[in-house]
């Protein structure tokens, strides 16, 4: 009986599966786990801050709450995509320092599950150039696919300075 049990958990063992959202950024698609992810919107009018980093593409007002919006191009130094402004999305998230970001992206284009055994860590080359937001990389449909950290993307000193604007 007991022989029996042990041939069954080997079985039913599973493999552990990880849910991101895709999607593209200039020319380049990434991945970025949804647990990391409060919601996608579609882009809506920003108000621009005086002195703040390039990268910072304005506030929203999203039911009551102020968000600042971070353009990944400009951060993430992309080459920009001729997107129609209505395929834009904004991805909000938590981040642990500041309550709730916005991500501007290109396109939002799925949600996918990968096996975790199939996210292999950022080329040593990757990690030489400051890239702390890179999570990994997973190969889908022979296309690689770059795992972000969104917790990551901004530095540390970029956050303080964030935290100083008047919003």
């Amino acid at each position: 009986m007991l022989s029996n049990f042990n041939n069954r958990k080997k079985n039913d063992i599973q493999k552990e599966e990880k849910q991101f959202i895709v999607f593209t950024v200039g020319e380049e698609r990434f991945g970025v786990d949804v647990n990391q992810i409060k919601q996608v919107i579609p882009v809506m009018e920003t108000t621009f801050i005086p002195n703040s980093p390039s990268f910072v593409k304005g506030v929203i007002n999203l039911r009551g709450d102020i968000i600042p919006v971070i353009d990944l191009a400009e951060k993430l130094s992309l080459k920009r995509s001729q997107v129609e402004e209505e395929k834009k999305r904004i991805i909000i998230v938590e981040l642990d320092e500041i309550s709730n970001m916005g991500m501007l992206v290109d396109t939002v284009t799925e949600m996918i599950r990968i096996d975790a055994r199939e996210i292999t860590d950022a080329p040593e080359i990757v990690k030489a150039v400051h890239s702390d937001y890179l999570q990994g990389v997973a190969k889908i449909n022979n296309q690689l696919l770059i795992l972000l950290n969104l917790n990551k993307v901004l530095t540390t000193e970029e956050l303080i300075e964030l935290e100083k604007i008047e919003f």
